[in-house]
């Protein structure tokens, strides 16, 4: 699954093996073994593969889009949540200074909420 998942990111970004195995210092054939599943990369691997699709490493072991993750009820009566869900569908397709940049705004955000409850 794991190699099925790189595989199908990587040819719908329309990057070759080569170039792919090139940018994290990976053999051709280990990376098509991969994806293949003849082999499993490292953790380590894992991540710096994801990283270079632009995906999170969560989608390649698990394949789960923001949809699919099974939220309390609470949130998903709560239209605004149901919207920013619809934002997030596409995530593992952003590139990674925007992910850091809505990381960066969320965490902002908890700490102006806890400074304004003091």
């Amino acid at each position: 699954m794991v190699g099925r998942r790189i595989k199908e990111l990587r040819k719908s970004r329309k990057i070759t093996l080569k170039t792919l195995a090139d940018s994290i210092a990976l053999s051709i054939s280990f990376l098509s073994d991969i994806e293949n599943g003849r082999s499993n990369p490292s953790l380590q691997r894992l991540e710096e593969i994801a990283l270079a699709l632009d995906t999170t490493t969560a989608y390649l072991l698990e394949g789960n889009s923001v949809s699919e993750i099974d939220f309390p009820n609470t949130f998903q009566a709560d239209p605004i949540f149901t919207e920013i869900i619809d934002h997030l569908n596409n995530f593992d397709k952003w590139n990674q200074i925007d992910k850091e940049e809505l990381l960066m705004y969320l965490k902002a955000k908890e700490v102006i909420r806890q400074n304004t409850k003091t």
